[in-house]
């Protein structure tokens, strides 16, 4: 019993450390008496609005307090925590990144109203885990308890308004998505990752509203904006490109219609079956990052311009049947 105890009280102390961190740092400052600007290597323990609280080595029970006001900046150094999140967040396992991330923000998060801490910083990507896995309700609990004051870089914080067209998305409001998409997208100049996004989340605003045609061209622009870089949402575009092909009428007629004379190789949907084939292959070949290509969409594989056979002209098929008829008259003759 008492062993148990124990061990109960270890494990208490081993979670009550993990979410509670002191977070290592230089403080730049100015010394109250020299009014001199100094450099301080701290492990920082606490802050408040007017003061920031450290010790100077890691196992100090003593603790310092200094005034933010004569603090000029603070650098945190990465805890390995967060570096082993990130490194599962740029291998893609978004789902193990995720509870790193959200361990390291509590850990941290003692320290949120300083700019740069790693509590704010894991909450931004605890939420990009979200995302990249397309679980837009976790997503939006996420984003409602978000204190994104202290978030320091620019397309951190702009990713945080692209959130806007993705909660669209979660509740399928695909008017007001189409509108907000429309705005959103003049706004500001995009870096390729953010554009990709909106124009993939409009693409679905479109399919929802029925216009496939414009629908594809978001879709395209999704595909073209970032390629490779989000690979997730490339490949969430792709797919889209090669749904909105499938379900398109002049699609359906230029693959009733293959190999066939009636065959229009200048009609668009012959050249949207041609867009799907080559997606296809590219996904194939590198786009789909060893994922097989989703069974639905095989069947374009087999519209290759390659592969197609020569259409026999109905005049050719009509003769035999003709000349069928002249022979068995010209072997009546000879018996007259």
């Amino acid at each position: 019993m008492n062993k148990l105890v124990f061990s109960l009280t270890l494990l208490i102390a081993s979670a009550a450390k993990v979410a509670a961190a002191d977070a290592m740092a230089v403080i730049s400052y100015i010394e109250p008496i020299s009014k001199q600007e100094d450099v301080l290597k701290v492990w920082i323990t606490a802050a408040s609005t007017t003061q920031v609280e450290y010790k100077t080595t890691p196992q100090s029970l003593n603790r310092t307090r200094l005034k933010r006001s004569a603090i000029k900046s603070i650098y945190f150094f990465e805890p390995p925590v967060f570096k082993e999140a990130m490194d599962l967040y740029e291998s893609r396992d978004y789902r193990g990144a995720r509870d790193k991330f959200s361990e390291c923000k509590t850990a941290y998060d003692k320290l949120d109203n300083i700019k740069g801490n790693y509590s704010t910083l894991a909450g931004f990507y605890e939420m990009e885990t979200c995302r990249k896995i397309f679980d837009l309700e976790a997503l939006n609990k996420l984003l409602d308890v978000y204190q994104a004051d202290t978030l320091q870089r620019e397309h951190q914080r702009n990713q945080l308004e692209v959130y806007a067209v993705w909660d669209a998305v979660r509740t399928k409001s695909w008017a007001r998505l189409d509108a907000l998409a429309t705005e959103i997208v003049v706004k500001k100049q995009w870096i390729g990752e953010h554009l990709a996004q909106i124009k993939y989340c409009h693409g679905l605003a479109l399919e929802g509203l029925g216009r496939d045609t414009d629908a594809l061209i978001a879709f395209s622009g999704a595909f073209t904006a970032d390629y490779t870089a989000s690979e997730e949402l490339t490949q969430a575009a792709a797919l889209a490109c090669l749904r909105v092909i499938k379900a398109n009428d002049e699609v359906r007629l230029a693959i009733q219609l293959w190999g066939t004379e009636d065959e229009d190789p200048n009609a668009p949907g012959y050249f949207l079956l041609q867009e799907a084939v080559a997606m296809c292959d590219l996904w194939k070949k590198s786009l789909g990052s060893g994922k097989p290509l989703p069974a639905e969409f095989s069947s374009f594989l087999r519209y290759r311009e390659d592969n197609k056979p020569k259409p026999k002209p109905k005049a050719a098929a009509e003769k035999p049947a003709e000349e069928d008829g002249e022979d068995g008259e010209d072997g009546e003759d000879p018996e007259e």
